[in-house]
């Protein structure tokens, strides 16, 4: 595909996935949940910590946002 031009308009209309960050999920020696975003150009990683217990109340709130979105 040497004719691939990602500025064209056909490929913006394509794009499903725009470029992230790596993004990792585990739990800290706490029991908390870490979402840990990769720092690019040596910059530091982004870090947020969830209690366990609040968890719930995050996946509802993104579930909730997916729900709203148009299609």
């Amino acid at each position: 595909m040497a004719d691939w031009d990602w500025s064209s308009t056909s490929a913006r209309e394509s794009l499903v996935l725009p470029r992230v960050d790596a993004l990792a999920i585990y739990a800290n020696s706490s029991g908390e949940i870490v979402l840990r975003q990769q720092g690019m150009d040596g910059n530091e990683d982004s870090i947020i910590i969830i209690p366990k217990t609040q968890a719930q109340h995050v996946v509802t709130a993104i579930s909730e946002m997916l729900a709203d979105k148009p299609n």
